[in-house]
């Protein structure tokens, strides 16, 4: 434990991210988050779009989620679900379990297994995605600046013999930076007893359980009502943005696994992601004409 802090606070003094990220952490008031978020957003570059998407943007800020149509067509998902299916994952609570194909070869304490930054950046369409420009430019809607992609992730959620919720599958907030905003794209079915997603609609906007930590059904219920809590199932395809400075958990699956694909867009670089590039612009397959400011932290350009 106490390693782990000195590592922390040494990524405090010498990485400029770490600094940032703690520093927001700290801002409890949501007018205060605001009022910080937008100062920021006008240092920074602004994004063109093709198409008026304000309105989209507009129900993202006020409900907290946004489902987008035709963003994982059945081509794309075939060929995801296919490569996730074949290279190797791991339990990032449990690291001494070492990596392992999932679902059929997941250790069976495993909740969650998740793929590598490395892993991630040769997944196919991951970034056609990620770049969607329909996507980017709700998103930079709704941040109110050119988004940076600053963590792409992928992982199994599994069905356990406890069926006990640990981590993210408890109701939380995340604050990933000042202002920021994620795309979950399901790549499996998901129906009640395949690990559906959880989400209070407006808690985004609410001072209430600003308290970082880990939070029971029954506050969530007291706190926002027991009836304003939706449960997000769908088809393999589904896919929706969603502001999780709102409450939201994974609920973990009971009969079927769930394989899900995320994006984080946010002002500014984020911890979770890699500390340098893994990607060049136009290698390997690469898309040569995205945006380098906003693939940034996953690709170079050189």
């Amino acid at each position: 434990m106490l390693k782990d802090k000195l590592a922390r606070g040494l990524k405090v003094l010498t990485d400029k991210r770490y600094r940032q990220f703690y520093a927001q952490r700290q801002l409890r008031s949501v007018l205060s988050r605001e009022r910080k978020a937008s100062r920021l957003a006008t240092a920074l570059p602004a994004f063109k779009s093709a198409s008026d998407t304000s309105p989209q943007s507009a129900i993202l800020k006020d409900r907290g989620y946004l489902f987008l149509d035709d963003l994982v067509t059945p081509e794309r998902l075939e060929a995801m679900r296919t490569f996730f299916s074949e290279n190797t994952c791991a339990d990032p609570y449990r690291p001494q379990l070492g990596s392992f194909i999932a679902p059929g070869d997941a250790p069976p304490q495993t909740h969650v297994a998740f793929f590598s930054n490395e892993t991630i950046i040769r997944a196919p369409h991951a970034l056609d995605i990620a770049n969607d420009p329909k996507v980017l430019s709700i998103v930079s809607g709704f941040l109110g600046a050119k988004p940076t992609i600053s963590l792409l992730t992928a992982w199994w959620s599994m069905p356990t013999k406890d069926g006990k919720a640990e981590e993210a599958e408890r109701f939380h907030r995340d604050v990933d930076d000042i202002r920021f905003v994620k795309l979950f794209c399901y790549l499996t079915d998901v129906d009640e007893g395949s690990g559906p997603h959880m989400f209070v609609p407006g808690s985004q906007n609410i001072d209430r359980l600003t308290t970082i930590r880990r939070y029971e059904d029954k506050e969530i219920a007291i706190a926002f009502g027991e009836n304003n809590v939706s449960t997000f199932t769908g088809k393999a395809g589904t896919a929706f943005l969603e502001n999780t400075y709102g409450f939201h958990r994974g609920v973990p699956p009971t009969k079927r696994p769930r394989l899900l694909f995320q994006v984080l867009y946010s002002l500014r670089n984020s911890i979770y992601g890699p500390d340098r590039p893994v990607g060049r612009i136009g290698a390997n397959g690469i898309p040569p004409d995205i945006d380098p400011f906003i693939n940034r932290v996953y690709l170079s350009t050189h």
